[in-house]
């Protein structure tokens, strides 16, 4: 019975971080492909998974957007004085 909820414990820990490099990586896109090929509550729960790994990876882009803003050239600033 341990072994049994040990291995779910880890194989939920797994999907999870599975499921974060692929929304950091992809969006939701690549989950909405596998929700497409189920029926059903699966889908609209793959679906609701897929908007939660569009948000996690536009929140990304723009964290990565707003850092990277110093570093870019501007062409409306000038700095040659």
């Amino acid at each position: 019975m341990f072994k049994f909820i040990r291995n779910l414990g880890c194989l939920s820990i797994i999907l999870f971080i599975v499921f974060l490099i692929v929304s950091l990586l992809f969006g939701g896109g690549k989950i909405r492909e596998i929700g497409d090929k189920t029926t059903g509550v699966v889908k609209k729960a793959i679906h609701y998974v897929a908007e939660k790994a569009d948000s996690i990876h536009n929140y990304v882009l723009k964290k990565f957007e707003e850092m990277s803003k110093p570093f870019k050239k501007d062409e409306k600033r000038d700095t040659n004085h």
